[in-house]
């Protein structure tokens, strides 16, 4: 198969951030560029000042012309019809990290899963950087990668946080190595179905070959699977080190390093020799929580693979600064703890976060709709008879299923905005209790984005005290 930029013509899809970096690079490779979008020129403002004078720019649809590739948003859903008329033209459509990718010789460090993978691609990019590695991060937490091609070199690293959005049209996408996270129950309302996500997941490994590394969470059942057959370097992590053995046990191809926790220190075994303690303590980290020792082992693995050590690894630990909106504390009122969890907007991510927590605890949940299964945690909330603040498109939903699970109705709140919702869960909070915004759901039926969510949220603790 061709290298993308052997072809002359493109088109490109949807001039979001992705689409602007795509076309800019196509424009600096001189080739011949159409850049659309389904908005007017008028909608799409500024866009024509961002984008390199080699691009022609149209609004109000998405069009094909003379290209022999189209480069398309991963906001461009899979059963669109655009798509099946360009398999009709025998045009091929990639994503902007497969034009990227066909544009660097640097090694990329793909992170992709439902979640942790924000954070994780972070922590790489700090990882590399305090050990002196040239790296750039971004992708879809942030910064294209076609924006970021040029600005490292063909020694560097480029650490990209890989969407299934941008996962299902890629076809020659090899990154040097790939960080599997977790697989849960997500965006049902951009795929058809939960195999068709989990398919596009599994995108980030389909090229991989016998120099690639693969990073491996033993803890989940999609990616322990994955192992199988996989050729490159397996590095496989989990919670404790029988789990570890397990999966490489069940698996046909072993493991060359494994990473586990054990009595609250972080372990290694390296090219199956003897176990070592890397982290004596991860008490004083930074993060905290089961899933974000996951995702510190996650960014472990892939910094080995660019020859970064364990004993760096620690090392920068010890000074990473965790996102926002990921189980941020946010402050305490008259006792009651106060978290950000905006950015869990499944249920998997959710449970994650709220099983960090321990003591009486509130929730506030929801938002819009999704389609996922609820019943898990449904169940952890009763277990831990936390009563829960319902706000957003779900409310009908989540209690009425609450209720049908035995959930006490006296334990069932809703609230029309996040101002009602802190104050309830303010009023129901035991002294020294928590609460804990853990959506479970997306943003969009009452802000902008979980970024937008969680400000709300905080602006609104802060202002109790």
């Amino acid at each position: 198969m061709k290298n993308w930029l052997d072809y002359d013509n493109f088109a490109v899809f949807g001039m979001g951030r992705s689409g602007v970096a795509a076309a800019n690079l196509l424009a600096k490779r001189g080739k011949k560029v159409i850049a659309s979008d389904t908005r007017t020129l008028d909608e799409m403002g500024d866009v024509a000042g961002q984008l390199d004078d080699g691009v022609e720019l149209v609004g109000g649809g998405n069009i094909v012309g003379d290209a022999e590739v189209v480069v398309v948003s991963p906001g461009l859903k899979p059963n669109l019809a655009v798509f099946e008329e360009l398999r009709g033209r025998d045009v091929p459509a990639i994503s902007e990290i497969e034009l990227a990718y066909a544009a660097t010789d640097a090694r990329i460090l793909a992170i992709t899963g439902t979640d942790g993978k924000s954070t994780t691609t972070v922590l790489v990019g700090h990882i590399l950087e305090h050990a002196g590695v040239e790296c750039v991060v971004g992708g879809n937490l942030g910064t294209p990668l076609c924006a970021l091609v040029d600005e490292v070199s063909s020694d560097g690293v480029i650490v990209a946080e890989v969407s299934a959005f941008q996962l299902w049209t890629t076809h020659q996408f090899a990154p040097h190595a790939f960080g599997l996270t977790n697989i849960a129950f997500d965006h049902l309302d951009y795929f058809d179905n939960y195999d068709e996500y989990v398919g596009a997941k599994r995108q980030v490994m389909q090229n991989a070959g016998a120099a690639s590394w693969g990073v491996f969470n033993a803890e989940d059942e999609h990616i322990r699977s994955w192992q199988h057959g996989y050729e490159g370097r397996a590095v496989v992590y989990g919670l404790s080190e029988e789990v570890v053995e397990a999966a490489d046990e069940n698996s046909d191809e072993e493991a060359d390093d494994t990473l586990w926790l054990a009595d609250g220190s972080l372990w290694a075994r390296l090219d199956g020799g003897e176990a070592t303690q890397w982290l004596p303590s991860v008490a004083g980290l930074p993060i905290a929580g089961a899933h974000n020792m996951l995702n510190l082992m996650c960014a472990a693995g892939l910094a080995l693979s660019v020859g970064v050590s364990l004993d760096e690894v620690a090392d920068a630990a010890t000074s990473f600064k965790a996102l926002p909106h990921r189980m941020e504390y946010v402050g305490a009122v008259d006792g009651v703890q106060f978290y950000d969890d905006s950015k869990a907007t499944n249920v998997h991510a959710a449970l994650a976060g709220l099983r960090s927590l321990e003591g009486d605890l509130v929730a506030i949940v929801g938002g819009v709709d999704k389609g996922l299964q609820l019943i898990e945690l449904i169940d952890f909330l009763r277990e831990r008879e936390a009563p829960v603040v319902i706000i957003g498109e779900i409310r009908e939903r989540l209690g009425s299923e609450l209720l049908a699970a035995g959930y006490p109705e006296r334990d069932i709140y809703t609230a029309d905005s996040m101002q009602e919702a802190v104050e309830k869960a303010y009023k129901l909070a035991k002294p020294d209790g928590t609460v804990s915004l853990s959506p479970a759901c997306s943003s969009f039926d009452m802000f902008d984005s979980y970024a937008h969510r969680g400000d709300v949220f905080q602006q609104i603790v802060r202002g109790l005290s």
